[in-house]
């Protein structure tokens, strides 16, 4: 790569991560516009962009496919939801959000559509595409989503 390639690319990496990133204090939607940014960068940035994210409070939305008992980031329940904003883009985002109220457990069901927000703890790419991604969550706050 000569200089002025170098120079291009690291601009548009710096663009992209203005785009993408929030300020200081903003909340990151994972919606279908988000998806749709992440899925045109290159897979070699897509790791940068959740790092990114890392402790910061992230808005998410998907369908329960599982509630159970989990003892982590000193919780002690996990939701698993699966994004159906990040298939219309070819990624499978699954978020693992752990939280400690049984009251809120209890409440949920399987199939149903939840929507939270919560911090990002950390994400686990599950293949070398950089298409699929496991997203650890602890929840601030959540509802069902009824239609």
């Amino acid at each position: 790569m000569n200089k002025i390639n170098k120079i291009k690319y690291l601009m548009s990496v710096v663009c992209m991560l203005c785009t993408i990133l929030p300020a200081e204090g903003q909340e990151v939607v994972l919606d279908a516009s988000f998806f749709k940014t992440f899925n045109s960068r290159q897979i070699i940035l897509r790791d940068d962009i959740l790092s990114g994210l890392t402790n910061k409070v992230i808005i998410g939305r998907g369908k329960i496919t599982s509630i159970s008992a989990s003892e982590r980031y000193k919780k002690r329940y996990r939701i698993v939801i699966e994004s159906s904003d990040s298939l219309l883009y070819n990624q499978k985002m699954v978020f693992f959000v752990f939280l400690e109220n049984k009251d809120t457990v209890d409440l949920l069901s399987l199939e149903s559509k939840f929507e939270f927000k919560g911090q990002l703890m950390g994400f686990t790419p599950l293949g070398t595409k950089r298409n699929e991604y496991i997203l650890d969550v602890i929840l601030m706050d959540g509802s069902t989503l009824i239609e």
